[in-house]
């Protein structure tokens, strides 16, 4: 991971001006995946702590770093998955 990417953006929390609520699907701890996240100029491996599904079928993943919490839309280049703990399922 060491090519030029830019420090993921964090997404602003929802609010009622952005129209319909994402649906919210909240991760069991033993049961959570983690996301690397760029921050900082630094790759971060974060546990997730929830998947919201946007009206517009977008998704972005609640999780917490040890730079803090954030929410972070799936789509760009400085979030990559880090692990599934249940592949199988």
């Amino acid at each position: 991971m060491s090519e030029k990417v830019p420090d993921a953006v964090v997404q602003r929390p929802w609010t009622e001006a952005d129209g319909v609520e994402p649906e919210v699907y909240v991760y069991p701890r033993d049961r959570a995946p983690g996301l690397y996240i760029k921050v900082e100029g630094r790759w971060t491996r974060s546990a997730v702590l929830a998947r919201h599904t946007h009206p517009d079928r977008g998704v972005s993943y609640q999780v917490d770093t040890s730079r803090g919490a954030g929410i972070y839309r799936w789509d760009q280049p400085g979030v990559r998955w880090a692990y599934d703990p249940w592949p199988d399922d």
